[in-house]
């Protein structure tokens, strides 16, 4: 094989996201297990490439492919289990290490008792087409080297491979995947699950891999343009994965978002408007009280309560129920739906209504309420009845300052709200004062 610098070129970029995800990505929940899955990609192609021509044995370049690649499949379907769901250890999931270690040991025992010039002279021949493991009159421990070492290395990376394809199936048809949900995200700027982007590209490489495994002697051993295309498609798809993989574990993205990925890159022209992709970006990734609390805060910072229009700098701020509705997570409602239940929530302003409900809302917009119930928690990251609370809450305290003298009792009763007491706890959940000590604070900061 032809050890050009080119062949090593997936191995460099693996170390390099390897690098950059240990600086930028440590805290996300997918972080260990991706760095385990560059770094076995890295040793598997450094045996593949340069420690035969580094320590002149390829017996010992075979130990170092026969302890990292098996594990490369096995740490790919723990990243989707990541990408899938919030991860809960199981001990199931650390019996793929049993496999690196059977084939590393079986290839290491061998060799030592074979001795590393015998091994070397055997692979060579194995190469060549010289070894006929069928040959009864054969040495017992080549054949048990071929059998225990190559072969049982091969069928445990097409076992694996089954088993991925077998498993991508699944997860396919479990999450609606498919090619037009690429060309959307593509070519109209609609969402797609991460974890889609990074199948298909984990496919494209699985499906190489498999080409340079079982038709290595072929094609691949002595054709350097078969070598190099291989080497260059790979180092391109391994890119592309440490790439998507920064967005750790976000549920959906857009194309655009990539131009925020690494957050501040920005020209003091570009400035305004890269920060206000990048707030939007992430308020979508709040929900509930943490959303609230960082909403009071800007106004604060800014002079300005949520709501209150034309105050401080002269800089409006939205108010909070515009705020919540408008900045959705990455799932667009394809139907019209999320449009109609906006248009419900802000301009008809069903909220109001103290016993409204889910089927209410369902039976509004001519659906079912299973179907509504998914679409608040995908798109607000909150359920139904805490979005509906912080619709409420962001009307009660416009309506508190247009009727100062109003009491709890008229207050609840007007923004929605079943009791002054139910009123007055969720509104402290909310945004952590009282209604009284809210007014209080407003009244202080308005003089």
């Amino acid at each position: 094989m032809n050890n050009s610098p080119l062949l090593i070129l997936p191995g460099l970029v693996c170390l390099f996201w390897a690098a950059v995800h240990g600086f930028l990505a440590s805290r996300t929940s997918t972080f260990r297990v991706f760095f385990m899955l560059l770094t076995s990609v890295f040793f598997t192609i450094c045996g593949d490439v340069l420690i035969e021509p580094l320590l002149g044995s390829d017996a010992i370049a075979h130990i170092f492919i026969y302890a990292f690649a098996p594990a490369i499949i096995p740490l790919t379907c723990l990243y989707y289990t990541y990408l899938y769901h919030p991860f809960v250890y199981k001990p199931k999931y650390l019996l793929w290490i049993a496999l690196p270690v059977i084939t590393a040991t079986s290839s290491l025992i061998l060799t030592l008792v074979i001795g590393l010039e015998g091994t070397d002279d055997l692979l060579d021949r194995i190469h060549a087409g010289d070894f006929n493991p069928r040959d009864p009159m054969g040495p017992n421990l080549e054949h048990l080297y071929y059998y225990w070492t190559i072969v049982l290395f091969r069928g445990i990376l097409f076992a694996e491979i089954v088993f991925f394809t077998i498993y991508s199936g699944i997860l396919t048809h479990r999450l609606h995947l498919g090619p037009r949900n690429s060309h959307r995200f593509l070519f109209h700027q609609q969402p797609i699950r991460l974890m889609e982007v990074q199948m298909v590209i984990a496919c494209l490489l699985t499906f190489t891999i498999c080409l340079k495994l079982f038709l290595h002697s072929s094609m691949f051993h002595d054709n350097k343009a078969w070598a190099y295309s291989i080497a260059l498609l790979h180092s391109i798809l391994y890119f592309l994965l440490g790439l998507f993989a920064l967005f750790g574990s976000k549920e959906y993205i857009y194309l655009r978002d990539i131009k925020t990925l690494l957050r501040y890159n920005y020209t003091p022209e570009t400035r305004a408007s890269v920060t206000e992709e990048i707030i939007t970006d992430m308020a979508g990734d709040l929900s509930g009280d943490s959303l609230t609390r960082v909403l009071s805060r800007l106004g604060t910072q800014r002079g300005v309560t949520p709501g209150r229009e034309g105050a401080g700098r002269g800089a409006a701020v939205p108010s909070l129920s515009a705020t919540v509705l408008n900045i959705v997570s990455h799932m667009q409602d394809e139907s019209g739906l999320l449009a109609e239940f906006r248009q419900l929530m802000q301009h008809d302003r069903i909220f109001l209504q103290p016993s409204l409900s889910l089927a209410d809302v369902a039976q509004r917009l001519g659906t079912n309420k299973t179907y509504v119930s998914k679409m608040v928690n995908q798109n607000y990251k909150m359920g139904f009845p805490e979005l509906m609370n912080i619709l409420r809450v962001d009307y009660a305290q416009r309506y508190i300052r247009s009727h100062p003298d109003a009491s709890q009792e008229q207050i609840a009763k007007a923004c929605g709200f079943l009791s002054a007491s139910s009123f007055n706890s969720t509104f402290k959940r909310i945004t952590g004062f009282t209604p009284k000590v809210w007014t209080a604070r407003k009244d202080s900061a308005g003089r």
